[in-house]
């Protein structure tokens, strides 16, 4: 068998088959305290697989998961790859029209789904998924939709022999597709790139020896399985290393689960790690006199302790010793947040705000930063003894980064390197240079003498929020132009938890706006403007609504640079140019 995650994982299930492989937490949303032994995950995944082989399912053919944090998809996940399928994530929160996208793009012929409130909104387009042959739900859910419990049981008697299931998995090969993700592009029109197995498993390689990944160790599972990041960063290298998974159904209560679960390894998104921060705060914010104080001098030699480690400069033992000394309070709040074992943290997506990330750092949470992108997850990423708040990190194993003439980020072409969008030869294509050696990320950057990557804009215009959400800001924009009295709109939100607006209101509409003024006041004007906004919100996913807006009274002008010869919207020079507008409108988010 040649070396894919499916063979790893019967490998660690055959070394290991007491040991706990993943622990549904009660602490997280779960309903009930469970653990899954890796012998009996593997169990469950022989189930689900030879039940998909009597389905009739070929190599090849695409399975859909839509589902949230849960037993589900790690199971569901190794069950389609074992049977030689390739496994397609839907995001938990997609409207019907995304789904009827991603399953029709994809050509999913079965689809697994954990809720009836889920199969609802899949059920709103079914009509129009013509490649679905199945539709199989945790829960009750209907007409046309088979429970999980009866299509196993009806397929139990139908399977085929376990030497089929064998086969299947054997003939797997590093460059057979495995899993698709589907990420939005600049149109905001979301494309399927396709993993093979040998991106999964030397993906997988790479992260765990950055890390320092070993057996015993143990990480919360949070964010959504359709995800690279928790798919490939999370489920595959947990495999790869012995990992054990505490799941989080409900993010929300990430921080009561780390407190019970306490994990040895955490990664996330900025904001949680914000809102770790903020309790940290908090804490300190209840102390008095003398305990406030000591809080603080033990922040302060924090901070100083952690400028020497990222200038790559030794801590005096006294300097250690003494903040060590100074630091019981503030290390018992620590494990108030985080439990008590936490060796490693790490945050994607966007950039971890600085101030947030020096904080924890003086607590002794480091928060190591990385770049990395669907396309090659593992670009950049600072290590446990070389790192720094203002770069995403050193390349790395078995990447190789570099800086085009434009200054956008090149990553050479190798096993960590998807296989291009499902169905889109030509966007593969652009997507690398003409040689096909190396893949264009969009992203510009420079690298330091330090060998740090760091990014300094985007070449395409996804905004990454700090919740790890990425969104594509021209339809939105496109939508809002839309209104008669709006000439032009710029969404932003980079590095923010929620999207906001400038909205450039036509020359018209200047009698219905302070005349002395850059900014609409006028109630009548704004309310037409909300409602303008709140149309296209309308069907939209919570994160690509507008929270916030501000209008200002002209349009966007030629003669002050900010449109270009073909006039379109200069969005740098504009965002900086109204900066402390945007800053405004996001001052109510802070503590």
């Amino acid at each position: 068998m040649a070396d894919t995650t499916v063979a790893r994982f019967r490998a660690r299930s055959a070394a290991t088959p007491d040991g706990v492989a993943l622990r549904l937490l009660a602490s997280g949303g779960s309903p009930l305290e469970e653990t899954l032994t890796w012998g009996e995950w593997e169990v469950r995944v022989d189930q689900l697989a030879l039940a998909l082989l009597a389905e009739g399912l070929a190599p090849g053919e695409r399975v859909a998961v839509l589902a949230g944090n849960g037993p589900l998809w790690p199971i569901a996940d190794l069950a389609i790859l074992s049977a030689g399928g390739v496994s397609v994530g839907a995001y938990p929160t997609s409207t019907p029209e995304q789904l009827r996208h991603t399953l029709t793009d994809s050509g999913a012929r079965i689809a697994f789904v954990d809720t009836r409130e889920r199969c609802e909104r899949l059920l709103e387009v079914r009509d129009q998924l013509p490649t679905l042959r199945s539709i199989v739900c945790e829960e009750e859910a209907g007409t046309g939709v088979e429970t999980l419990e009866a299509w196993l049981a009806e397929r139990a008697g139908q399977s085929a022999r376990s030497e089929a299931l064998e086969s299947r998995s054997a003939a797997l090969q590093p460059d057979d597709p495995a899993v698709i993700v589907y990420t939005s592009g600049s149109t905001g029109i979301a494309k399927g790139a396709v993993l093979s197995h040998g991106y999964l498993v030397a993906s997988a390689d790479s992260i765990a020896a950055t890390l320092g990944l070993v057996e015993g160790d143990s990480s919360l599972s949070l964010l959504p399985y359709a995800h690279a990041s928790e798919r490939i960063f999370g489920l595959h290298t947990r495999i790869t290393a012995g990992v054990t998974a505490g799941i989080v159904m409900d993010p929300r209560l990430v921080w009561e689960a780390a407190a019970g679960f306490r994990p040895t390894v955490l990664g996330g998104i900025p904001r949680m790690f914000e809102k770790a921060a903020e309790r940290l705060e908090a804490a300190r914010q209840q102390l008095g006199g003398p305990e406030r104080e000591r809080w603080d001098r033990a922040i302060e030699l924090g901070l100083r302790r952690s400028r020497l480690r990222q200038a790559g400069e030794a801590v005096p033992p006294r300097h250690e010793e003494e903040w060590r000394e100074a630091s019981a309070r503030v290390f018992s709040a620590v494990d108030d947040i985080f439990g008590n074992r936490l060796r490693v943290a790490s945050s994607g997506g966007a950039p971890l705000p600085r101030h947030a990330a020096e904080l924890l750092d003086a607590a002794g949470v480091t928060v190591l930063g990385a770049y990395g992108l669907t396309e090659h997850l593992c670009v950049a990423f600072n290590r446990p003894d070389r790192y720094t708040f203002d770069a995403a990190g050193p390349p790395m194993p078995g990447t190789e980064i570099r800086i085009a003439e434009d200054g956008e980020i090149l990553v050479r072409r190798c096993p960590l390197t998807f296989s291009g969008y499902l169905g889109r030869p030509e966007e593969t294509a652009a997507t690398f240079t003409e040689d096909g050696a190396w893949l264009r990320t969009g992203d510009l950057g420079e690298v330091d003498e330090r060998g740090f990557l760091r990014v300094t804009g985007r070449k395409k215009e996804l905004i990454a929020l700090s919740t790890g959400k990425k969104v594509a800001p021209a339809p939105i924009e496109e939508k809002l132009r839309r209104h008669p009295r709006i000439a032009n709109a710029l969404v932003c939100g980079e590095g923010r938890k929620h999207l906001s607006a400038l909205i450039f209101l036509r020359g018209d509409s200047d009698g219905a706006c302070e005349p002395d003024g850059p900014v609409c006041r006028n109630p009548s004007a704004l309310a037409e403007i909300e409602a303008a906004v709140a149309e296209a919100n309308r069907g939209m996913p919570r994160y690509e609504q507008i929270a916030r807006f501000v209008a200002i009274n002209r349009e966007p002008s030629e003669e002050m640079g900010e449109l270009t010869d073909t006039m379109k919207i200069r969005r740098e020079l504009i965002t900086d140019r109204f900066r402390e507008r945007l800053d405004a409108l996001y001052r109510e988010d802070r503590p």
